[in-house]
């Protein structure tokens, strides 16, 4: 005889699992529980299914962008033409100026409402950039952009066009290797970032009050400046050719260049001698010493800050060495020595003395190199610059000193 089987349910877990029904019982009752129990696990089901299956489609969509922008971004290195200034670069223009101690420098920037922002000048700094606090202040923040910068980090920015008043005053050069998007298409007009008012923000603001703008590097590249420290002015637009190197205080710089020899950063390298040694430095106009409480009981003075320049620490611990004449001043640039050599020359030019700022050789060899065509074992500012009337031609790659 056949016996009739009882089917014994699984339960609403086991579809989950099994993806099998759960059998029947006789008792209608038992099934209508098990199908209330099975209907909202499914939607349930379904839901995580959609919102796996979303999120993987946006990590793909997110990984196919950065990739895509990755290899514009690459791209732009090399390109020719990446940027054409519009500005009429023949006649020479005195740039409204302020000099700090006639060590470091100001530039006054004007703006569209008539007024004026101070932008400090770095030659040696990175890119220019706008400070959080100006945008309040000089009622900027309806012309901020939003764009972002490597296809993934947000960046706030202005157009320089909308910030300043006249289309001839300089501005800054578009960097190859800062490039702004907006979707995919890159901002190619000049801009100033504005920067998170971050740990180091808040250092610059407390160090220089006056700074409302940070002119980096890309705002002087390729153009032709005088920088007339004991005459306290700058002059645009004064250009030198190759006849001038037949003078002993003009000399080559060195940038960093692309595959089609064009230049991709503005850190100048130059030479300079001291005590019979020629050293590689950058040109760094914004070069500073930041005084530590020693410093300032050194020096005898309330200065926060004052023009400097710096030196790889092997060379540091030589001079120290070989001259134990030569003053030191220990931890007075924050925890860096500080040593006065009495004299450096350039060209035919003698001058000092200049306080040079210890600097780890890895700075120079690890850092700089990426922005730089050689390694450098320092940077002339200031504390040497305050002598010299100063030309360097961008374009041409020549600078003079003059005194």
């Amino acid at each position: 005889m056949i016996q009739k089987q009882k089917i014994i349910a699984r339960g609403p877990l086991s579809w989950l699992i099994h993806g099998e029904f759960p059998s029947i019982e006789s008792n209608s009752g038992t099934l209508q529980r098990s199908l209330n129990s099975i209907i909202p696990a499914i939607k349930m089901r379904k839901k995580i299914k959609y919102i796996v299956l979303s999120i993987l489609v946006l990590i793909v969509i997110f990984i196919a962008q950065f990739i895509m922008i990755k290899r514009a971004d690459n791209s732009v290195v090399d390109m020719k033409n990446f940027y054409v200034p519009t500005q009429n670069d023949s006649k020479p223009f005195v740039v409204p100026s302020k000099l700090i101690n006639g060590e470091r420098f100001y530039i006054k920037i004007p703006l569209e409402s008539g007024d004026t922002v101070l932008g400090f000048g770095d030659t040696g700094g990175g890119n220019s950039m706008l400070m959080p606090a100006t945008v309040e202040k000089k009622d900027l923040k309806s012309k901020v952009k939003t764009g972002l910068l490597k296809g993934i980090m947000p960046i706030d920015y202005i157009l320089f066009k909308d910030m300043v008043g006249t289309n001839n005053f300089p501005s800054p050069y578009p960097m190859r290797n800062f490039v702004i998007r907006r979707l995919f298409r890159r901002v190619k007009d000049p801009i100033l970032f504005i920067p998170p008012m971050d740990d180091e923000m808040k250092f610059l603001i407390e160090f220089m009050p006056e700074m409302e703008v940070f002119l980096g590097q890309n705002f002087f590249m390729g153009k032709a400046w005088t920088f007339d420290y004991p005459g306290q002015t700058i002059t645009l637009n004064t250009p030198l050719d190759e006849t001038k190197l037949t003078n002993p205080n003009v000399q080559k710089i060195g940038l960093k260049k692309n595959s089609n020899n064009e230049s991709i950063f503005g850190h100048a390298s130059m030479t300079i001698e001291i005590n019979g040694e020629r050293i590689d430095v950058l040109f760094d106009t914004g070069a500073s010493l930041t005084f530590s409480d020693e410093g300032r009981e050194d020096f005898n003075t309330n200065e926060k800050t004052i023009g400097g320049s710096f030196i790889a620490a092997s060379i540091f611990d030589r001079w120290q060495k070989e001259h134990p004449d030569w003053k030191v001043y220990p931890k007075a640039d924050m925890n860096n020595d500080v040593i006065e050599v009495p004299i450096v020359k350039i060209g035919n030019n003698e001058v000092g003395p200049v306080l040079f700022s210890k600097r780890p050789d890895e700075n120079w060899s690890m850092g700089m190199i990426h922005t730089m065509d050689k390694v450098v074992k320092g940077a002339i500012g200031g504390s040497c610059l305050q002598y010299f009337k100063v030309t360097i031609d961008y374009n041409s790659e020549l600078i003079m000193f003059e005194k």
